[in-house]
């Protein structure tokens, strides 16, 4: 199978094992000669989980010879999973299909219009067909989302995600209420990932596609729709920003996620990030986008902010001590790791404490705001080359154990108490700006 069609499948994995019938798929791709009547007997064994027997399905297809992805678009073509198709192989004849008669998702998809680039197809139930969709204002189209170190197979996650089997209710004894997450339009994540860089001004981010997918994974699970943008230029950033207003619109939880290079700004709680120009916007430019003048459909809607980079240049490391109290000696962990920014901060980063720094609004209006930092202003964060960065790393491991019975702040407190206890340095931050209410995520439960 070409590398091209096992990165389709590896990118759409979750949506693969999630939507589709087992049985249905198996036979279709046993009368394509895909799989012979051996072959398709464990897919069958109904002593083991249907879920785990499609993760298997989906594993095996990229080893059954360079047709097999052919058949399988042609199968769930046919069988009318006309989004699958698409994101698939946009180019199959099923695609057009799609677009003209069905749509699984109750409001226009970015990658529809081809105003944003879809990570993948998202987890959600399915819902009746829309053909009345109106428009969404134009922005420049972001590269594609591809995965450079893909091999030969195609991996699960190394995750599960544990699903709820009850919705928390508020507790009129309590002085916090809960923000409603019961509906199929539980969340939506906004993900702006930048890797690489003009002119080599910043090193190539390492790692990060790692990362991607497994946040691609985990939010899928969590029934979370998906739009990603990937080493886009300072102006191309900010009329993606601007933008959003149209996309985020009736969901229940947004969560945005940047990653790139990070410069601690002097004097100033606020962090710069490298785009792929190599110019800077710092992260209080990106909060005013969200603010409730700017954004005011989303007056009561929980935003939780995820910024992976360094904010400073101060390596932290662990402390050792003699005391009987203290705890013992570990080592960092070994590996190819690097840091999300630079020892010295980059000369238009300096220049910028030249002039006062002014906040983006002087009258803003914030509420609902969860801002989780990887680390704490002027430290660096890290990043394994191999396996993501560390922070990335926790937050999946620990959303995908505890997002069923705990909400979002323990959920970060957790985080942090898991980075520590994996990697020995590096300290997280949660910040909260009018974020008043408990917010459950409720994985894999609609009302």
């Amino acid at each position: 199978m070409q590398k091209e069609h096992r990165e389709a499948i590896q990118n759409n994995f979750t949506s693969l094992v999630e939507r589709t019938d087992l049985d249905s798929v198996v036979t279709a791709l046993y009368e394509k000669g895909v799989f012979s009547e051996p072959m398709i007997e464990p897919f069958r064994n109904t002593s083991e989980l249907e879920r785990d027997r499609k993760r298997r399905l989906y594993m095996d297809i990229p080893r059954r010879g360079p047709q097999a992805f052919g058949h399988l678009v042609d199968t769930l073509g046919e069988l009318g999973y006309w989004d699958l198709v698409r994101d698939l192989d946009p180019d199959s004849p099923f695609s057009f299909s799609s677009q003209q008669r069905f749509n699984s998702v109750p409001q226009p998809r970015p990658a529809d219009n081809d105003n944003f680039r879809s990570l993948s197809t998202s987890n959600r139930p399915r819902a009746e067909p829309n053909r009345n969709n109106t428009q969404l204002q134009p922005v420049p189209p972001p590269p594609a989302v591809k995965n450079d170190n893909a091999d030969g197979e195609v991996t699960a996650p190394p995750f599960i995600v544990k699903k709820s089997t009850k919705f928390m209710v508020d507790d009129d004894t309590k002085d916090l209420k809960l923000y409603r997450t019961r509906g199929p339009k539980r969340g939506i994540l906004v993900d702006f990932t930048y890797t690489e860089f003009d002119n080599n001004i910043e090193e190539f981010r390492n790692g990060v596609d790692v990362d991607c997918n497994n946040l691609k994974y985990l939010f899928d699970e969590l029934g979370f729709r998906r739009v990603g943008y990937k080493n886009l230029t300072k102006t191309e950033t900010t009329e993606t920003l601007k933008s959003l207003n149209n996309v985020l619109v009736d969901y229940e939880t947004v969560f945005i996620v940047v990653s790139s290079h990070g410069y601690e700004r002097p004097h100033s709680s606020d962090t710069d990030v490298r785009c792929k120009d190599g110019q800077l916007i710092s992260l209080y430019d990106i909060m005013t986008y969200f603010d409730n003048r700017n954004m005011p459909a989303l007056i009561g809607i929980p935003k939780v902010f995820i910024f992976q980079m360094c904010r400073g240049s101060n390596a932290d490391y662990a402390w050792h001590s003699t005391s009987a109290h203290a705890p013992a000696q570990m080592p960092m962990p070994a590996g190819d790791v690097a840091y999300d920014g630079r020892p010295e901060p980059p000369a238009s980063a300096a220049a910028s404490a030249l002039h006062p720094y002014q906040h983006p609004l002087q009258t803003p209006l914030y509420s609902d705001i969860l801002i989780a930092h990887s680390t704490v202003p002027g430290l660096v964060a890290h990043r394994d080359g191999k396996h993501g960065s560390w922070y990335i790393q926790a937050l999946c491991e620990v959303f995908a154990a505890r997002a069923h019975d705990c909400h979002v702040e323990k959920l970060f407190t957790l985080v942090d108490k898991h980075m520590q206890d994996k990697f020995k340095v590096q300290t997280s931050s949660v910040d909260r700006w009018g974020f008043n209410k408990r917010l459950y995520l409720h994985p894999g439960l609609y009302e």
